[in-house]
């Protein structure tokens, strides 16, 4: 998962969480909210009261011949008030719920009471406010409390995937300029535009690092074209030296053995340097990509040419081809050698009385082109490593893979060519080369 992705993922779980706890904590808290409201809302109500009873006087409130009794509510009952005179003096300062009977109807309130004297008279003042009233302002509270909270919530997940974005841009640069990197002679060092000093850091020690990757890659690459070239002229010196030998009527039968098996060696050497040497100069592009090569047409004459090898030893190649499809900018002499070599691993390795396939089908916007053989198969350990020069892999005839597999390699990321390769021991070999946009 990208980083961007789970930065994403943990904000919005622990957005979710906090959710959670504000909805398990909002309502005992906007109730005690509620409440407390209230019980100031009494309590001013009651300071009002007292304030006109001592500007006014007590009979503002109970008129003589009222029963020294006062009470008042709303039309929906919804609060009320009430002053009574009471016999003895008894101390009240209390706000808790009470249920009160109004026309023959039991409500609950939330009550204010308080005794007080007004010339050596005690009274009993009430103050009441609906508990329903109370529970539909904290419905109301809750309600809009939860719409700010999502509101809260999705600006907040707006402004982290931009602010997400904005900081990880650097760092998305920095990974697609990895993900085209196909060789590291493709790679381009580039200065990266941020201010945060750990992708800075990162940039700057992947160019580091690439450079000293292109570097090591140049230096092999001179190095086994230099080689290669100067080993060509000794070789060719004894070839003839040797050759000559051979022609000589007075050289003894003993010798003659010895110096053809020299010849077969320098042979294979001579073979092993022309391989270095060509792999040296595809990788410094020493060869155009000037022709149009047609796919079927090549797979066609590749198996000319091998047709003979495969029928010596009773192997059977089959071509199953659809269509065609062209490549264009390509060097048929590379491609035909490609191709060649993977067909003429497919005969080498193939079981006696077995089979080749070379199957063409185009796919998307480009063509896929496979050699299926029956043969020994390669095992799976040893798949990371059939494309490396520098690893030396036993068939099962004991003898090298050599290097005809890295310059099978070599001309396919020449040509941008993506190979992958499929095989099973004793069952066979797939190696599949996709054109264009597969």
């Amino acid at each position: 998962m990208r980083l961007q992705s789970k930065l994403t993922l943990f904000s919005a779980v622990s957005k979710i969480v906090v959710v959670l706890l504000l909805i398990a904590v909002l309502p005992p808290l906007i109730n005690r909210v509620a409440l407390v409201n209230t019980d100031k809302r009494l309590n001013e109500k009651k300071d009002s009261v007292l304030e006109i009873i001592s500007n006014q006087g007590i009979e503002n409130f109970i008129a003589e011949g009222s029963e020294g009794a006062y009470g008042s509510y709303n039309l929906l009952k919804e609060e009320f008030i009430s002053i009574e005179q009471i016999p003895e003096p008894i101390v009240v300062d209390t706000v808790e719920n009470s249920l009160r009977k109004v026309e023959n109807e039991i409500v609950e309130y939330r009550v204010l009471s308080l005794t007080f004297e007004v010339d050596g008279n005690y009274y009993l003042l009430e103050i009441g406010r609906s508990i329903d009233t109370i529970q539909e302002s904290i419905n109301t509270m809750q309600q809009y409390a939860l719409y700010f909270l999502a509101a809260v919530i999705l600006i907040t997940v707006f402004i982290d995937l931009a602010f997400n974005k904005i900081l990880l841009q650097p760092l998305i640069v920095i990974v697609r300029r990895l993900k085209k990197i196909g060789h590291p002679s493709t790679f381009t060092p580039k200065t990266i535009n941020t201010t945060t000093s750990d992708f800075l850091y990162l940039n700057n020690a992947i160019n580091d690092m690439m450079g000293q990757v292109q570097d090591a890659f140049q230096k092999e690459k001179e190095f086994i074209g230099n080689v290669s070239h100067e080993l060509l002229t000794p070789i060719s010196i004894l070839q003839n030296r040797m050759e000559n030998l051979l022609t000589d009527p007075e050289m003894p039968e003993h010798l003659l053995v010895k110096l053809v098996d020299n010849q077969k060696t320098l042979h294979r050497l001579k073979n092993i340097i022309q391989a270095l040497l060509l792999i040296s100069r595809i990788e410094n592009e020493q060869y155009l990509k000037n022709e149009e090569v047609s796919i079927t047409a090549l797979a066609n004459e590749v198996a000319e040419e091998i047709a003979d090898r495969a029928e010596a030893k009773g192997i059977k190649l089959n071509l199953n081809l659809e269509d065609d499809w062209t490549l264009p900018q390509a060097n048929y002499s590379l491609l035909f050698t490609m191709l060649f070599n993977v067909v003429s691993n497919a005969i080498k390795y193939n079981k006696p009385g077995g089979s080749i396939t070379i199957s063409g089908t185009p796919k998307g916007k480009g063509y896929e082109l496979c050699v299926t053989d029956t043969g020994v198969g390669i095992p799976q350990e040893h798949l990371p490593h059939i494309f490396n020069r520098f690893k030396r892999l036993q068939g099962p005839d004991n003898e090298s893979h050599g290097l005809g597999l890295p310059i099978v390699q070599t001309v396919a990321r020449f040509h941008k060519v993506k190979l992958t390769v499929d095989s099973t021991v004793d069952v066979g070999t797939t190696f599949c080369f996709r054109f264009g946009k597969v």
